[in-house]
């Protein structure tokens, strides 16, 4: 399957910079991989959090895409 979209020339440059001057193919595929698990863990009942190097300074992750995903074995509410 082939997709395209529209990324503003400066976040997508900014990214690439960020990762040791990756291409945009990988970039986007770096992407999908880091939803892909981020969709899977939510599926599981998990949160998604970050924390400093300690451990501490706890967030979580808000992504209204995730809000979506369901968790294995919980039904999905009646419209």
């Amino acid at each position: 399957m082939e997709v395209r979209f529209n990324i503003d020339d400066s976040y997508i440059k900014s990214l690439q910079e960020s990762l040791g001057g990756a291409k945009s193919p990988e970039v986007t595929k770096s992407a999908l991989t880091l939803l892909n698990w981020a969709v899977s863990e939510v599926s599981k009942g998990r949160v998604i959090l970050s924390a400093d190097s300690k451990g501490e300074d706890i967030h979580r992750l808000a992504m209204p895409a995730l809000d979506s995903v369901r968790p294995q074995g919980q039904p999905v509410p009646a419209a």
